[in-house]
């Protein structure tokens, strides 16, 4: 159902020896868990064949620990899938067990993720119940964690701090370095809401160091994510890019493809809105993170993923398809969702104004720049606390000035905050009417301005004739699709193309004729391919094309589509036709099949063999596909 199975993981074993197996398969799983989650998660579905001989509690262990695992892994269906099948497994314990608050715990992490912060609560309130009745401290403090997190993320950040503050409190008591890490992050994350970004910061530099101390590598991984974030947050983009850049590093072996799309969306908003911007970059980021996607399973990612790409394209001056990536946003969207203000929503109809105003349709860029004015500004009238209900906060939270002493000092400090806030208020009516007057002066310079261009940057990613991924680029790619598709056993294919008799082309016509079959080419691919193929200019006349979760037999239709494209086409020069140009291409996949045994070719073998069949394409009179 939900679990792989390694058949005959405990053979011919009495049933001591199965729980001694047992108990130390769950100790090396939970000493993998934190440094290499993929080979814990097969480890522990290694006990998997005999675990219905073992006692319920060692049953529920198991559950646990897969539930979380998947967890870590951001599979977030299948935790909670696990959790609730655990849960509903304990509900034969004839007393209450700290198993149940986990389970539940696990389950409502899982419901929170996937965006259903109603049933997250319930499941951590009832985990904190359970935990409550055993008077276990360390449990009792990660369901209050939990229910802080629920708290701010829905506007109740008075409760936040409380039950944040009360959590800090015991896991300072129990001296536990693991919840200090927890809550530190959750903390951080209540800071960025609240617009203390500098306090946020400190956070999570804090739970970095807790997690590292104690070898959570994952986590700590997930702390530099939001140090990341927060530079990026105060405009400090090269700290940003640094900071995501070493993750990239740590990364190297690990199975974690949300962090990996994560960071690598993170790498494509900082090139793109760093001083000197450099679209180009960023959109290559973007086009790697695309890639993950499909392994996201947190409910805003498409949503995200297409507003970000819309404005790296608007970056690029791509504005039909950032238009057209807007509009696929807009589809997830329900009328509710719109009606409400939603700031995804504000931000889309700010980005169509912008680019309306490129494209030169003034008039609809005034439209949707005044609704977008009126919307943001009710949005941030209906969002924003007031400064002086911060500072009243804060100082409810002990951990904000590490529990001052002093009542006379105190006072003295909350005089001057208090200050601070009648100030920040001041400053926010300000604000909005700097808002208001822009909105006037915007709105004459639109119909002033002149639809300007500039040159498109062309990295060393790109190839500059065609626009496609050169062959530099192409050999990272395919390296990273090949091991991706090695670990989760998908089929990886390769089309290695080439234009027949190309030099006599160049030779009779001239090479700007030459230049304009290659173009061509590009052009035919791009139409064809989908968006997660990789279409690149091998070198010369040669192309090759990627195409992930695609068998050999698919993989062959899709060459022979592209024959018959290009052998359709008909070509000028100087008025004169010229004879048809045709394709020789030779296709191979990662993977051979061979009884049940399967073999994987890394990316240098894939290249050689495709290219084999190609001169075989070749030797048979081209205009074929080899496979």
């Amino acid at each position: 159902m939900l679990i792989c199975c390694q058949a005959n993981a405990y053979p011919n074993v009495t049933k001591p020896n199965l729980v001694q197996i047992f108990t130390k398969t769950i100790a090396d799983v939970k000493k993998l868990k934190d440094s290499d989650t993929g080979k814990a998660l097969q480890l522990l579905n290694s006990a998997k064949e005999n675990l219905d001989k073992l006692s319920l509690v060692n049953q529920l262990t198991f559950y646990k620990y897969q539930a979380d695992i998947y967890a870590d892994l951001s599979r977030f269906q299948l935790a909670k899938d696990v959790a609730t099948f655990g849960l509903d497994l304990a509900k034969k314990l004839k007393k209450p067990n700290v198993l149940i608050s986990e389970l539940s715990y696990i389950r409502g992490f899982a419901i929170e993720s996937l965006g259903n912060f109603k049933l997250a609560s319930e499941d951590y309130l009832n985990g904190l119940d359970v935990a409550q009745s055993l008077n276990d401290q360390q449990f009792i403090a990660q369901g209050l964690i939990n229910m802080g997190a629920i708290y701010y993320q829905t506007n109740r950040y008075k409760l936040s701090l409380m039950v944040l503050n009360d959590a800090l409190k015991i896991a300072n008591n129990l001296k536990d370095e693991d919840l200090q890490g927890y809550i530190n992050t959750e903390l951080g994350s209540l800071y960025s809401y609240l617009g203390e970004l500098d306090q946020s910061l400190k956070f999570y530099r804090t739970a970095y160091q807790h997690y590292s101390n104690i070898g959570k590598d994952s986590y700590a991984l997930n702390s530099l994510a939001n140090m990341a974030a927060n530079y990026q947050s105060n405009r400090h983009y090269g700290q940003a890019i640094d900071v995501y850049k070493e993750i990239i590093d740590k990364l190297k072996g690990k199975d974690d493809n949300a962090m990996y799309y994560n960071v690598y969306m993170g790498l494509s908003w900082s090139f793109l809105r760093q001083k000197k911007s450099d679209p180009e970059t960023a959109y290559q980021y973007l086009l790697i993170a695309e890639q993950y996607l499909g392994d996201v399973e947190r409910h805003s990612a498409k949503l995200s993923f297409l507003i970000d790409k819309s404005y790296v394209l608007e970056g690029l001056q791509r504005f039909d398809d950032a238009l057209d990536s807007l509009a696929q946003a807009e589809n997830l969207f329900t009328i509710k969702q719109k009606q409400e203000n939603n700031f995804n929503y504000i931000s889309i109809l700010g980005l169509k104004a912008k680019i309306s105003r490129s494209l030169g349709h003034y008039e609809t860029a005034y439209k949707t720049l005044s609704e977008y004015v009126e919307r943001y500004i009710t949005y941030l009238k209906a969002e924003q606390i007031s400064a002086v209900q911060e500072v009243r906060l804060r100082y409810e939270s002990e951990q904000s000035e590490l529990q001052k002493k002093s009542l006379k000092k105190e006072g003295s400090d909350q005089a001057l905050e208090l200050l601070q806030a009648e100030t920040k208020n001041r400053n926010q009516q300000l604000y909005f009417m700097v808002i208001a007057l822009a909105v006037l002066i915007f709105a004459w310079l639109l119909y002033k301005l002149v639809k300007g261009q500039r040159r498109l940057l062309i990295t060393s990613r790109t190839d500059v004739l065609t626009g496609l991924v050169n062959r530099r680029r192409l050999l990272q790619v395919g390296k990273s699709l090949c091991v991706n598709a090695q670990k989760q056993q998908t089929e990886l294919s390769l089309l290695m193309i080439d234009l027949d008799f190309f030099k006599k082309v160049n030779d009779d016509f001239g090479h700007k004729q030459g230049d304009i079959v290659l173009q061509t080419l590009a052009q035919l691919g791009n139409e064809m391919f989908r968006k997660n193929d990789v279409f690149a200019r091998f070198g010369g006349e040669e192309f090759v094309v990627l195409l992930p979760n695609t068998s050999k037999e698919q993989a062959i239709n899709v060459a022979d589509r592209l024959c018959k494209k290009m052998a359709a086409q008909t070509w000028q020069h100087n008025s004169k036709s010229i004879p048809s140009i045709t394709l020789s291409i030779g296709v191979a996949t990662n993977k051979k099949f061979t009884g049940t045994s399967t073999d994987s070719l890394d990316f240098e073998q894939l290249i050689k063999q495709a290219d084999d069949l190609l001169y075989q394409a070749k030797a048979l009179g081209r205009n074929k596909v080899c496979a």
